[in-house]
């Protein structure tokens, strides 16, 4: 036999089985690529149905902490972005009471 023989069917062309599953239509019997039907609209509970089965939260009660640590800034609940602000009026305040430069510098223009 040649090397250029065309090869048998069952080696380029494989076959789907009773149990083979389409991954586009979920139906039995053929491959992806051989599908001809509509993929099917398949519904899942969103994140907040999951988290509302009560399974589920007796598993997340049951470990007793969360599974990511929280920094401490985090947990306040003023805020990182609050923090900052506060800091800044506290400096505009400073500048206010000493009176000196009322008058932003002004930034030399480069040529």
């Amino acid at each position: 036999m040649s090397k250029f023989a065309p090869h048998r069917k069952s080696y380029n062309n494989p076959r789907g089985t009773s149990t083979t599953v389409c991954q586009k239509c979920l139906q039995t019997g053929h491959f992806i690529y051989e599908c001809k039907s509509e993929r099917p609209y398949v519904s899942r509970p969103s994140r907040t149905e999951m988290l509302q089965n009560p399974r589920v939260l007796a598993k997340l009660k049951a470990d007793g902490k969360p599974s990511v640590e929280v920094p401490e800034e985090f947990k306040k609940k003023s805020g990182t972005a609050n923090l900052i602000l506060e800091a800044k009026e506290k400096e505009r305040e400073k500048q206010k009471t000493t009176g000196s430069d009322s008058h932003p510098k002004k930034k030399k223009a480069r040529r």
